[in-house]
């Protein structure tokens, strides 16, 4: 049997930045809908964003985190929030 040697995908951490305008409700809604996250969690992070000013969304693929973070950034935009969201590489 031939073994392949497959590459560990490159691995990204979207971080999502507070700022003044996007409301609270929008990230909620945002790290429910992209990120997958209970309620409950949703509010946790969205008070950990606000409190320290950025926190992590989350940890994927590195493709798949720079969708994830396009796609909330184009809802955010649509709406006119300034949402800013990082997707920085994990070495």
């Amino acid at each position: 049997m031939k073994m392949y040697n497959i590459p560990t995908p490159t691995m990204a951490q979207v971080i999502m930045v507070d700022d003044p305008i996007t409301t609270t409700e929008f990230v909620i809604s945002a790290l429910r809908d992209f990120f997958d996250k209970s309620l409950e969690e949703a509010k946790a992070l969205t008070s950990s964003i606000h409190r320290d000013g950025e926190g992590v969304c989350g940890v994927y693929p590195y493709d798949i985190a720079r969708h994830r973070a396009a796609w909330v950034r184009d809802k955010a935009k649509a709406l006119e929030f300034p949402l800013k969201l990082l997707v920085e590489e994990i070495k």
